[in-house]
């Protein structure tokens, strides 16, 4: 399913505390366990971040400078893969990052890319940034945001026990759309890669409920009720452990609440890109769940949740 990966590598943290993207890639390097074969590093030169002259734009000579520098330093990152048993391949490419990565994915027909890249705000909370935010939005490709423990504070044993159980327990937040369909048909082929508990939760919007009679509430928590247990059949049909929950809150926080609480591994959940949805689904509750949350989270695109 991730047999070939796409990883945009970058050579610096973005500060002390965070680890660089050699120490994120030892992390993904876990993906062989998803039948991952091939991993795509991907280093782009920002034009924007290039001195430009008035009339010349950018120079040639700095370009083929930074290449070479890039060629050389993605050196230990395909050693890193190739110890692995991958096979690894280099991309050095010039332009506004997120369209770089979003071409590069097509043109390497990758089924994954991954994004590893989190930072802190001056209030603590996690933010993604617009490159990974853009690739979200306007890719049909699965992404996964990767949180790496580093960040957290963790030290490296407990980091690399984190990454080496990283799909031990998925949490799977469902609404029911082919959106959210497509995201469980992910789950089920991950069963190899070493998922020990599929947590199935979906949440009523209380502010909705709210405004339903009694009965009416009552009649649709008893149609959750009974979607509910039948995804949990159909995944323990599959050989998966499973655990369900019902709550009425809000979505967009209580999907992070119920991660921690079941201290989760990995999120694995549905999104639309651009278009009619868009304020919907990834404007509220993914992005909301990608940016806050101290849980990876894999974002599944493409087949129900193409863009519209």
């Amino acid at each position: 399913m991730f047999k070939k990966l796409l990883y945009p590598i970058r050579f610096e943290a973005l500060s002390p505390d965070m680890p660089s993207s050699l120490e994120v890639l030892s992390c993904v390097l876990n993906f062989k366990k998803a039948g991952t074969e091939e991993i795509v590093l991907l280093h782009v030169i920002d034009v924007a971040k290039l001195p430009m002259d008035k009339y010349e734009g950018y120079s040639i000579q700095d370009v083929k400078r930074l290449t070479e520098i890039a060629d050389v330093k993605m050196d230990e990152a395909v050693r890193l893969i190739e110890d692995a048993e991958l096979m690894a391949k280099k991309r050095i490419e010039v332009g506004i990052p997120y369209r770089e990565i979003l071409k590069v994915a097509k043109e390497e027909e990758v089924t994954l890319i991954v994004a590893g890249r989190q930072k802190r705000g001056l209030l603590g909370e996690i933010f993604i940034g617009s490159n990974t935010d853009r690739v979200i939005r306007y890719g049909n490709i699965p992404v996964h945001i990767l949180k790496y423990p580093a960040i957290f504070g963790a030290d490296k044993e407990t980091g690399k026990w984190f990454c080496e159980k990283m799909f031990r327990k998925i949490l799977y937040p469902t609404d029911w759309s082919d959106c959210a369909q497509e995201a469980l048909r992910y789950i089920k082929a991950l069963k190899s890669a070493g998922v020990e508990e599929v947590v199935v939760a979906h949440v009523m919007n209380e502010k909705a409920m709210r405004l339903q009679p009694s009965e009416k509430f009552r009649e649709f928590e008893r149609i959750d009720k009974e979607k509910l247990e039948m995804i949990k059949r159909e995944l323990e049909g599959e050989g998966f452990r499973v655990k369900t929950h019902l709550y009425v809150g809000r979505v967009r926080t209580d999907v992070i609440k119920i991660a921690r609480e079941e201290e989760v591994s990995l999120i694995i959940m549905g999104t639309h890109g651009k278009g009619y949805v868009e304020g919907i689904l990834w404007g509220s509750v993914s992005r909301n769940v990608v940016e806050y949350s101290d849980r990876p989270v894999l974002l599944i695109k493409g087949g129900g949740c193409s863009t519209t």
